[in-house]
């Protein structure tokens, strides 16, 4: 606002009768006399109205700062507009197939514009470093300063420190040497979260090249890292460790045939740290027991497993954090012929689990879009059907599985309807509940699983057909460019 402005402004809150309306100066003078009235108050708002409008519109424009940004070309290669019609409902299809999707944009050469990188990270924003990477010149010039932007970079970042880590993990089974001094030199570098993963990392094979990364960790900034850092040096042989085991038996008491195991008190080594005051999970005892391989506290007390877990959490929930579960054994993976025999065997079943249906589908080595159509056909039936019978997380993770496993050619058969049957009553009812309402509920039970299942058959339904639109829309266009 200029001076003269303001004074008018003063003069109005004051008011014209009690102070003047000065006589106009500067290159507006003569304008500002010539305008007229009767009272003081229209010649305030009438020159008041003047010095307002040049002050927006009467200045000379003066020199930019800058010169304008140089015209962003055109894209050479847009996304053609079958392929654009497609994309968002491609992307909708869970994370697999949108890769799938996105990688067919990337292998044809096409690009996205600003509008469309827009529309697609408002459906998905875990989108947001696949669509920049595949947004055209304008786009990234456009979006520059879109939180779009800055989310894609934060996940290339990640995706950069997580390609890190495996090249770091490679690297510790081929050189160890090596790796533990390339881990040592990152470490001051990160922040307190990356220093926990690469002491993940490193406790996942630890070796004794890793003792000088773990003396540096003790001093660390984090008590948690420090605490942890302390505790691994325990699990590498040495006069540490010696200590800790003899001083096991006193700790961690076992008695009597049954093993019963009881909790004594002892010194905490001073290479352990000081427990920190008020932590519940951070005591003498959750240092002593984190600072041993379990394997080798059990093999010392005589124990197994389970009772050692069991009186670990007896003593507090926490403790049990402490150890580290022995691995499950689980079943030998089939070979492929082999798995697909089995496969073949459970579609043809009236009746199968869920469970055991999702694990053989699953089994590597089984490529399911290259069997027989019988097979595929079966299969997909038989998945449908599962949401006849139960409410279980592996019919709809077997659905799903299907819907991008399966040829896009096939076609499902819908599911046969199952007549009601109402199954035995319970001789001991919930109070809250009358026979005649848990019938009504059983009823209700069916109809929902009727419904499953035929809304499963939809979607499958629906994700083939969209499969085989863009495969067609890709086979339309031209070969992509080298």
């Amino acid at each position: 606002m200029s001076r003269d402005l303001s004074d008018l402004a003063l003069i109005a809150a004051r008011g014209t009768s009690r102070a003047e309306v000065p006589a106009p100066t500067g290159p507006l003078a003569a304008a500002l006399a010539g305008i007229g009235g009767d009272a003081p108050e229209a010649r305030l708002l009438g020159r008041a109205a003047l010095l307002g409008l040049h002050a927006r519109a009467g200045r000379p424009l003066g020199q930019a700062a800058a010169p304008p940004p140089a015209e962003v070309p055109a894209p050479d290669s847009p996304l053609p507009p079958a392929l654009a019609a497609l994309l968002p409902r491609m992307l909708g299809l869970g994370p697999e197939l949108s890769s799938l999707a996105l990688e067919d944009v990337e292998r044809g050469g096409w690009t996205l514009n600003a509008a469309q990188v827009l529309k697609l990270w408002n459906r998905d924003g875990a989108l947001a470093r696949p669509l920049w990477v595949r947004a055209d010149a304008r786009a990234w010039a456009t979006l520059e300063r879109h939180p779009l932007h800055a989310q894609a970079q934060k996940a290339a970042e990640e995706l950069a420190w997580r390609e890190q880590l495996e090249a770091l993990g490679a690297a510790r089974g081929t050189d160890p040497g090596a790796a533990a001094r390339d881990l040592t030199e990152l470490w001051g570098t990160q922040s307190a979260d990356r220093r926990k993963e690469l002491l993940a990392l490193v406790r996942r094979d630890l070796r004794p090249e890793d003792r000088p990364l773990l003396d540096l960790a003790t001093r660390d900034r984090s008590p948690e890292i420090a605490k942890q850092a302390r505790q691994l040096l325990g699990h590498l042989p040495g006069p540490l460790q010696d200590e800790l085991l003899a001083l096991l038996p006193q700790a961690v008491k076992v008695s009597g045939l049954k093993k019963k195991v009881t909790f004594g008190a002892f010194d905490l080594p001073a290479a352990l740290g000081k427990p920190r005051a008020g932590q519940y999970d951070d005591s003498d005892l959750h240092r002593l027991l984190g600072a041993l391989p379990t394997p080798l506290i059990l093999g010392t007390l005589g124990l197994d497993w389970k009772d050692l877990h069991r009186a670990a959490r007896d003593q507090h929930w926490s403790l049990a954090s402490e150890l580290q579960a022995p691995p499950e054994p689980g079943p030998e993976p089939l070979a492929p012929a082999l798995a697909l025999a089995r496969l073949r065997q459970l579609a043809g079943q009236p009746q199968v689990s869920g469970e055991k249906l999702l694990a053989a589908a699953q089994a590597p080595g089984v490529d399911l879009s290259a069997q027989p159509a019988d097979l595929q056909t079966a299969l997909a039936a038989r998945a449908v059907a599962l949401h006849q019978y139960e409410h279980s997380w592996q019919a709809r993770e077997l659905t799903a599985l299907l819907r991008r496993a399966l040829s896009p050619d096939l076609s499902v058969p819908p599911p046969t309807p199952l007549p009601f049957e109402m199954p035995p009553r319970p001789k001991k009812l919930p109070t809250w509940q009358t026979p005649a309402e848990w019938e009504d509920r059983q009823r209700q039970d069916h109809a929902q699983r009727e419904q499953a299942a035929l809304e499963a058959w939809r979607d499958l339904q629906d994700t083939l057909k969209l499969r085989r639109e863009w495969r067609g829309a890709l086979a339309a266009q031209p070969t992509p460019r080298p």
